[in-house]
């Protein structure tokens, strides 16, 4: 079962929200983690320098300029989108074949030739790179600077080794130097994982203070200019997504639902559908879209997405305060809009994002 990381949606849906006039948006294809991945999936402790940056680099540092700061802040962004992403991705489907459990390279089936992770692209790869670069050449590093510098040795080596692992898979050459190279890589990536499980904790707690931080700048502001509309629907965002975090927290989704706490969760909803009707209402206020430069169309494909969204969270809801499990129909259509599951409330709050960037750009 995959969910959204609180740490992703909580820090970078608002950290961004303030740029809404300018063109700012944020990503959420690549949010999406395995329940218990963390706790699972490094095994060894490596060695990990508390700073990458060279002699010659810190020397030669200066300030970074002000779009230089935004531009190494939204760097540290798409790094944290990847490692949720593609990367936590690949190496889910690297164990799916190969035993985490072993220090050496073993497959969980005995009887099966075939092995494989996906190839990490070149693209996020610049992303990862330009991060450094940026990091590397700011003056005065704060600590989410050089939480990153201490992750960037594991974070490249696993890159590294992974698009290592695909190329050997893809062209079978494990067969024909009978795993020995798969022995190689499966050391190098278990040796990188442990250090990148600590320095990676701690770059996203990081990450997730000071986009805390810039959120309350982006609602303050917000208020200020008098974006009511955009408020809300940051708000109504930030609001599913608590619940979302919570119920993650809880270690409850579509198949034990009537573990829920609601005493958590029923004051999260509660103001959740607050924000709806207040959109809804705005829907129709045509002197307020005008003001902010929302066009109808584009907040009716918010609504039509938040109504949804709000279905399904109200259905599960009255699910669990009737004692009821959900049913096996509700399991079977768990991904499609407006269906009473957990599954259902999680694709529309990612209908909710994409409309949101659709919107502001």
């Amino acid at each position: 079962m995959k969910r959204k990381s609180s740490i992703m949606l909580s820090a970078l849906v608002m950290a961004c929200s303030i740029t809404a006039c300018n063109g700012g948006g944020i990503s959420d294809s690549a949010s999406r983690i395995v329940s218990g991945n963390q706790e699972t999936k490094q095994e060894s402790v490596a060695d990990t320098p508390e700073s990458t940056v060279s002699a010659e680099a810190e020397s030669a540092a200066a300030e970074l300029s002000e779009d230089e700061q935004q531009e190494l802040y939204n760097a540290y962004i798409d790094v944290n989108n990847f490692m949720l992403g593609r990367l936590t991705d690949s190496l889910e489907r690297y164990f799916s074949y190969v035993d985490i459990e072993q220090e050496e390279f073993t497959l969980l089936d005995a009887d099966d030739d075939y092995f494989d992770c996906y190839s990490l692209s070149e693209s996020k790869i610049d992303e990862v790179e330009n991060a450094y670069r940026l990091a590397d050449m700011k003056g005065e590093k704060d600590d989410l600077d050089k939480a990153f510098l201490n992750l960037y040795p594991s974070l490249t080596q696993i890159i590294t080794t992974l698009n290592e692992i695909e190329s050997y898979t893809e062209m079978k050459s494990y067969l024909d130097d009978d795993y020995a190279k798969a022995k190689e890589y499966h050391e190098t990536l278990m040796n990188a994982m442990m250090a990148y499980l600590d320095t990676g904790d701690v770059f996203m707690e990081e990450l997730d203070a000071v986009a805390t931080e810039r959120q309350k700048e982006a609602y303050d502001q917000m208020k200020a200019e008098g974006y009511e509309i955009l408020y809300a629907m940051n708000m109504v965002i930030d609001l599913a997504n608590d619940i979302e975090s919570e119920l993650v927290e809880q270690d409850v989704w579509d198949e034990n639902i009537l573990e829920m706490d609601l005493d958590k969760i029923q004051p999260l909803y509660d103001e959740f559908v607050t924000y709806v009707d207040s959109l809804i209402a705005y829907s129709t206020d045509d002197e307020q879209l005008a003001k902010e430069g929302i066009s109808s169309y584009s907040l009716d494909s918010f609504i039509r997405d938040l109504k949804d969204t709000k279905v399904s969270l109200t259905e599960v809801l009255q699910k669990v305060k009737n004692g009821e499990e959900l049913s096996y129909s509700d399991l079977v259509i768990t991904s499609m809009a407006g269906q009473c599951s957990l599954s259902s409330f999680d694709a529309g709050l990612s209908a909710l994002i994409n409309d949101y960037n659709n919107m502001i750009n």
